[in-house]
Formats: structure tokens, C-alpha cells, sequence
């Protein structure tokens, strides 16, 4: 069971990166001025960074619905 829950684990902070991952790179588009000068194309860069931040959430989302008990059987110790 322990090697259950590490995989779930895993995969739980994977997605959690992922997402934090696309935040900061969004903020900074949306914050840093001198990028988005030097950058044609902000507009799809931002809808593309969306676009993972919405895959990891939805993964995220999955994770916990169908192995939730797994999933926070000790997750105590993060």
C-alpha cells in the first residue's frame, strides 16, 4: 500500500508544481512590461500557459476524486 500512496503522492505534487509553475510565469507576463515589449506574441504565450494550468488542475481535480482516500490517508507529514 505504501508504494500505492507514493505514486498518488507523486503525482499529487507534480500537478501542484505544475500549476504554481504557470502562475509565476503568467504573473510575470502580466507584470513584467519590459518581457511583454520584447514579446509579439504575449497574448497566446498567456492563453498556452492557461491552457497547463487548467490540464494540472483538472488532474489535480481527478487525483483527488478517484483515489482521495489514498490520497489523504497521511498526508500529515507534507
Amino acid at each position: 500500500m505504501a508504494n500505492r500512496y507514493q505514486k498518488i503522492r507523486a503525482l499529487k505534487l507534480k500537478y501542484e508544481a505544475e500549476i504554481a509553475e504557470a502562475k509565476a510565469d503568467i504573473e510575470n507576463y502580466l507584470d513584467n512590461s519590459v518581457g511583454v515589449a520584447e514579446h509579439p506574441r504575449i497574448i497566446e504565450s498567456i492563453d498556452s500557459l492557461i491552457s497547463s494550468l487548467a490540464d494540472s488542475e483538472d488532474k489535480l481535480k481527478s487525483l483527488r476524486r478517484y483515489f482521495e482516500t489514498t490520497l489523504y490517508k497521511d498526508d500529515t507529514n507534507s
